[in-house]
């Protein structure tokens, strides 16, 4: 009777103990308010185009080089919570502060070029009508950021920034090459370039781009809260004209944010196929694939020290 009594009494306890355990995971909030089956969905280290895709409005061919919000809101849910600060240093024409308004967030826009300003505070103004959370655009140069963001503020840093003097000679090409390829035709390429201010990373050359960028990263550095996200949408490129057959630019990304600081935290891969025609490259003589995807690189302050 006394080893039953004992078995019974184990049983008990074993009942009592995994009830504690289940109340104690119930108790469990995630800083970016995802349930634990929303977290493991969103893991996915690959993203097909057709999840992050919006509907290509007039204003993205007026800019040539955006996301789109989808792909900005689904970063935002990922690594922020509602009423948290959303930073975008290359704001464009605003798919980072129209997704963190869709997501009910704070956002920080800033923005060089006066047309591109105007573009987003037209369509901010349309969606005030229906949400009110709080959207700062900024028209001025994003090395200047710590003079409108409060250090230690910024929850997600989300933004894809001007491929150095890529664009410019992207054009030259097709204006020579590819003029009537698909590469511009069945693809829809509406690649322009964004100005012609000396402040504009777009004009650089790509040593001084980097270096500029690293300058920049200690900045975000500062401004961004320990232990939170900064993420880059960076496509790598060729200069094949120059001698330089691939440009690994998201590891150059990766590399610099551990210079300043940050810990290189995660990749995610943009497949883009879906959305492109594969293109001839190089034929007969030289192959190259098409690269036809983009990489998100994240990036994470280092938690302070208790």
């Amino acid at each position: 009777m006394d080893e039953i009594k004992f078995e019974l009494e184990s049983v008990e306890k074993t009942k009592e103990i995994k009830k504690k355990t289940r109340k104690k995971r119930k108790k469990l909030h995630a800083f970016n308010s995802l349930t634990p089956k929303e977290w493991t969905q969103l893991s996915r280290s690959v993203w097909p185009a057709k999840e992050v895709s919006s509907q290509r409005k007039w204003y993205h061919k007026e800019h040539g080089a955006t996301f789109s919000e989808a792909l900005a809101e689904r970063a935002i849910k990922m690594y922020s919570n509602a009423g948290d600060l959303i930073l975008d240093p290359f704001v464009g024409v605003g798919a980072t502060l129209l997704a963190a308004r869709n997501l009910q967030r704070r956002g920080i826009g800033i923005e060089l070029y006066e047309k591109f300003v105007n573009i987003t505070k037209n369509l901010l103004f349309q969606e005030t009508l229906f949400n009110g959370t709080d959207q700062e655009l900024i028209h001025g140069d994003c090395r200047n950021l710590l003079e409108w963001v409060e250090p230690n503020s910024v929850q997600l840093m989300f933004t894809s920034p001007p491929y150095a003097n890529f664009i410019k000679q992207s054009l030259e090409d097709r204006r020579k090459t590819h003029k009537k390829s698909r590469l511009v035709i069945d693809n829809n390429s509406v690649v322009k370039e964004y100005g012609e201010s000396k402040l504009d990373f777009g004009n650089l050359t790509y040593d001084v781009f980097l270096s500029e960028i690293k300058s920049l990263m200690k900045n975000l550095l500062i401004a961004t809260k320990p232990g939170v996200y900064n993420v880059w949408v960076i496509k790598d490129c060729r200069n094949c004209k120059n001698g330089i057959p691939f440009i690994d630019f998201h590891s150059d990304i990766g590399r610099l944010g551990r210079e300043v600081g940050f810990l290189y935290h995660d990749l995610i891969v943009w497949a883009q196929n879906d959305q492109r025609r594969l293109v001839l490259l190089g034929y007969p003589s030289v192959f190259y694939v098409n690269i036809n995807h983009t990489f998100l690189v994240i990036l994470r302050k280092k938690k302070e020290k208790k």
